[in-house]
């Protein structure tokens, strides 16, 4: 009976949540970047747990990495205590630049954006400045020279020393 209700307004929220307003946009990205810190931190205790007990592993962390064949031989036996640490530190280092990204564009976000928003529709003003005469000094002519010439003066170059040796 209240399930349109609720599937509407769930709607409204996303609805509005996907509208470009520079405070959601903020909250979406505060929410993200800490809800990722939160999960690292938590992966990297678990991490931390199982290295004292490592039979505590639940079953289903080794089925999922025997789908991928190609990252077995870099981990250690499951059983072993370093199976955790390196699992999280694979998961950890590859969520690193994420984590990275969304702080950056968390920082921007907010009243920053809109600074920057406004500094870029404003017309650009364009600043004349006029020379100042600097003293006239002697500027060094560069010729161009010859190729024929260039090839004669190291052939000279080279046959003279090859008679000095």
């Amino acid at each position: 009976m209240y399930e349109p209700v609720i599937a509407c307004v769930g709607l409204a929220v996303l609805f509005v949540l996907c509208l470009p307003l520079a405070g959601i946009q903020k909250l979406i990205l505060e929410l993200s970047a800490w809800a990722l810190r939160i999960a690292l931190v938590a992966l990297l205790g678990g991490a931390a747990y199982l290295w004292y007990d490592p039979g505590l592993l639940p079953p289903q962390v080794p089925e999922a990495l025997s789908r991928l064949p190609w990252l077995q031989p870099y981990l250690p036996d499951p059983a072993t205590p370093y199976f955790g640490t390196a699992v999280a530190a694979v998961i950890v280092t590859a969520l690193l630049p994420l984590l990275a990204v969304l702080d950056v564009t968390r920082a921007l976000a907010g009243r920053r954006l809109r600074h920057l928003r406004a500094l870029t529709t404003q017309p650009v003003v364009e600043v004349v400045r006029t020379p100042v005469p600097v003293a006239q000094r002697p500027v060094p002519v560069l010729r161009r020279t010859d190729r024929r010439a260039a090839a004669d003066a190291l052939a000279g170059v080279h046959s003279r020393q090859s008679a000095s040796t």
